[in-house]
């Protein structure tokens, strides 16, 4: 039994250093970790942009202070520590530096999308699409460590769409908002993803490189198909979720507004839901 321990241990790190080698070659997995530690890390960001929208809901400011903020922080900062470490090459604090700066105006304006509960609808939005991301790459990484990272920000993500889904559905009728109002603000919140948030973060990845590149050069256009496609592969997307990820594969049209029938059930309105982790 021992000699069997002694081989596992020893072969074990073997193993993850060529996962990692491998890694190192993978453009997109690059692309999709640097920017998702991007977006992470900008929190303060968001929650600065958040405060005035829930300012009469001290117990959601609360809950983006102690939960929300360190919580998706902490992601940033796994994130980081992985793609320093698998890239030294790259130079992060250059390219954070230069998201920050075209993603400040973005990020600390006003939402525009009247009221709280369309705000929280957004918010949704945002965690479904976050929470299925790290979902496929918890099932598409080839090291054992970088699924762990991705599963764990997975459960996280889950957890603040459950969040923000109770928020929409606390203020919704007191702000009288309806099926069709929730659609766009739906669609909206998935094509300002795609077209302005992901697009930010991915735009400081070419040219912040202390040595010589070790990934290919990526364009925007072919990130977003390859992302999409190893989503739909490993993610395992529930009905929502796919037409929530719909603008993602067609770029040239926008997704089509779904039928009532798929957000009602025995004349009720209901939430859409996430797919289990």
């Amino acid at each position: 039994m021992q000699t069997t321990a002694t081989r596992t241990a020893k072969r074990e790190p073997g193993e993850h250093a060529r996962a990692r080698a491998i890694i190192r070659f993978n453009g997109l997995l690059f692309h999709s970790l640097a920017a998702a530690s991007f977006l992470e890390a900008a929190v303060p960001l968001h929650v600065n942009r958040l405060i005035p929208v829930f300012s009469a809901h001290p117990d959601v400011l609360v809950w983006f202070e102690q939960v929300w903020w360190p919580q998706r922080a902490g992601h940033g900062r796994r994130l980081r520590e992985y793609v320093e470490a698998t890239w030294p090459e790259f130079g992060w604090n250059a390219a954070y530096e230069e998201f920050c700066q075209n993603y400040r105006g973005r990020a600390g304006t006003g939402s525009g999308r009247g009221g709280v509960a369309l705000e929280a609808l957004g918010l949704c939005v945002a965690a479904v699409q976050a929470a299925v991301f790290y979902r496929a790459l918890a099932t598409s990484a080839d090291e054992l460590s970088l699924r762990g990272l991705a599963r764990q920000a997975a459960a996280d993500h889950a957890a603040f769409f459950d969040y923000f889904r109770a928020i929409f559905e606390r203020c919704k009728r007191r702000e009288r908002v309806g099926l069709a109002q929730s659609w766009r603000t739906l669609a909206a919140a998935c094509r300002c993803a795609r077209d302005s948030d992901v697009r930010i973060a991915f735009e400081p990845l070419e040219g912040n490189w202390n040595g010589p590149r070790t990934v290919p050069d990526l364009a925007y256009g072919e990130f977003v198909h390859r992302m999409a496609q190893t989503i739909q592969r490993n993610a395992g997307t529930g009905r929502i979720e796919r037409l929530l990820f719909r603008p993602w594969l067609t770029l040239e049209r926008p997704a089509p507004a779904p039928s009532p029938a798929l957000f009602t059930r025995a004349g009720r309105q209901l939430p859409f839901a996430m797919q289990p982790g």
